[in-house]
């Protein structure tokens, strides 16, 4: 084509060269012919010469236009084939190519997939929108990467400023590491749990705490597949099982395939459990650390498994709330605690009782005019009812949650909001929040004899509530240590085992008769 476009170029430029001469000749006096006619000859020459370098210069202009044209351009197509677009990591067709090369030099080598989830990550999506969220995708993706920068047994994709990178990003909030485990599988949960510890540092953005956990699957290479797909779905497994039970191994099991389908069985069983009177409440005092009144009591609910024996909460809420069914479940509670503020107003005993409340019920648009009902049925003061909510469960629909809020605060419920400092929250929302009561988790309580920095932030936290002017409850109180520094700090109201383990619901009238009379306060 490059030939074809010269040889064009040439004969343009000639028959040009043809016209010009032809112009000049026609307009030449005509005279008398000289006797040495060489001058013209050479002028002749050289205008011909001339024309050949432009002709030239256009045809070597043309070849280089039409190699450039032929180039593919730097859009960055070839990248993001192989890289993942919003955190710039390889992603999973990076992976395959990679391991296609590395199983057919290595078969017999074992290695191990991890899957890394970003926990409850559309929380912050919906707080932070999208723009903000894919930033902190990306910035998670680099944290995980920076702690791998010193293990060299696993897959390297590339080196970005003499960097290797590591981490393969699947989509989503999903990430995997390719490890050569050798002989030693447990290497791989060795790494897994050191990134979990590691990973999750909190980051503030736009005057929130974001923290977040990571979830983990693993599964091996060749023990549970050979297949890059199956070990992906045998590490989801794997993952799916370690957020059901905290604590779980999140190395795959052949036990794990059917683990799914007896989760799906237990949730059908216990939509008939309501009905069949299996479930049952135990309830956990509030006190007052200084008087040992009796402020309120926390109700939590156990399940009476005919097969299985007494389920506590984690093992069937989570995944109750996940399937729909938490909503009469909710209600079954709600009812059961409400009559037993009728129960106590009629044997002259006063005390609130505290349920929780899900993201799920909080955002139904039903529970204002269903505690409503349930007031006026049983003839109960809403002010003896308190529901607490999670910080976590506010963020799911932040504008629905608040409007919750303020029509239960309307109706004269007490709130409170739990596991106070372990969420998203901004000092901007908790000011609007229509809370009268914050509870302090136990994984600071229950840490606070222990070094003076556990002190500082339990103490930080207290006072940060305080100065909004909200009630302080810390939970998790185990001993005389602990409750005389959070009286110290200006907290007054703790629950926890120090002054009662849970029981049974029933028996609570029978047990605060006799507590008020050895504490008459």
């Amino acid at each position: 084509m490059c030939g074809n476009a010269m040889v064009v170029a040439i004969q343009r430029m000639l028959v040009l060269g043809g016209a010009l001469l032809g112009a000049a000749s026609a307009s030449w006096p005509v005279v008398a012919a000289p006797a040495q006619p060489a001058l013209p000859v050479a002028g002749l020459l050289l205008l011909l010469f001339l024309l050949l370098l432009l002709a030239l210069a256009y045809a070597l202009k043309l070849k280089f236009d039409l190699k450039r044209a032929l180039q593919p351009k730097p859009d960055m197509q070839g990248f993001y084939s192989l890289h993942d677009d919003i955190s710039g990591f390889p992603n999973k067709y990076a992976l395959q190519r990679q391991l296609d090369l590395i199983l057919k030099s290595a078969p017999e080598q074992q290695f191990a997939l991890i899957l890394l989830k970003i926990e409850q990550f559309e929380q912050i999506n919906q707080l932070l929108g999208h723009s903000n969220s894919n930033l902190i995708l990306a910035q998670i993706a680099q944290r995980i990467n920076d702690q791998l920068a010193s293990e060299s047994k696993i897959l390297t994709f590339e080196y970005r400023q003499q960097q290797p990178v590591r981490v393969c990003h699947l989509g989503s909030v999903d990430f995997a590491i390719w490890l050569d485990i050798g002989h030693q599988p447990a290497r791989a949960e060795f790494l897994a749990k050191q990134l979990q510890q590691s990973v999750p540092q909190p980051m503030l953005v736009h005057g929130c705490a974001i923290d977040y956990k990571l979830g983990v699957g693993i599964a091996l290479y060749p023990d549970h597949s050979t297949e890059l797909n199956e070990l992906l779905e045998r590490a989801y497994l794997a993952l799916q099982h370690y957020q059901w039970q905290r604590g779980a191994s999140s190395l795959f099991s052949q036990d794990m395939i059917n683990y799914t389908t007896e989760k799906l069985a237990l949730m059908a069983e216990l939509r008939q459990a309501i009905d069949d009177q299996q479930l049952v409440l135990f309830v956990q005092p509030q006190m007052n650390m200084k008087s040992r009144q009796v402020l309120a009591a926390e109700v939590l609910i156990r399940w009476r498994h005919p097969k299985k024996g007494l389920l506590a909460p984690e093992a069937f809420l989570a995944l109750a709330e996940e399937m729909g069914v938490i909503y009469p479940l909710s209600q079954w509670v709600l009812e059961q605690a409400i009559q037993t503020i009728a129960s106590l107003t009629e044997q002259q005993l006063v005390s609130r009782i505290a349920v929780n409340i899900s993201s799920k019920e909080l955002l139904h648009d039903e529970l204002v005019d269903a505690l409503e009902v349930l007031f006026d049925k049983y003839q109960v003061n809403p002010q003896l009812l308190m529901l607490e909510v999670s910080e976590r469960a506010l963020l799911a629909d932040p504008p629905r949650a608040m409007a919750m809020m303020q029509r239960l605060h309307r109706l004269g419920v007490e709130l409170a909001l739990d596991d106070f400092g372990t969420g998203f929250s901004s000092l901007a929302f908790l000011r609007k929040l229509p809370v009268q009561y914050v509870k302090v988790d136990c994984s600071f309580i229950s840490e606070l004899h222990k070094t003076e920095a556990h002190m500082a932030i339990t103490g930080a936290i207290i006072d940060m509530a305080r100065n909004l002017g909200l009630g302080v409850i810390a939970e998790g109180v185990e001993g005389a240590e602990v409750e005389d520094k959070l009286l110290r700090m200006g907290c007054q109201r703790g629950q926890g085992f120090w002054y009662s383990q849970p029981f049974e619901l029933s028996g609570f009238p029978a047990w605060l008769r006799q507590w008020q009379h050895r504490h008459p306060g």
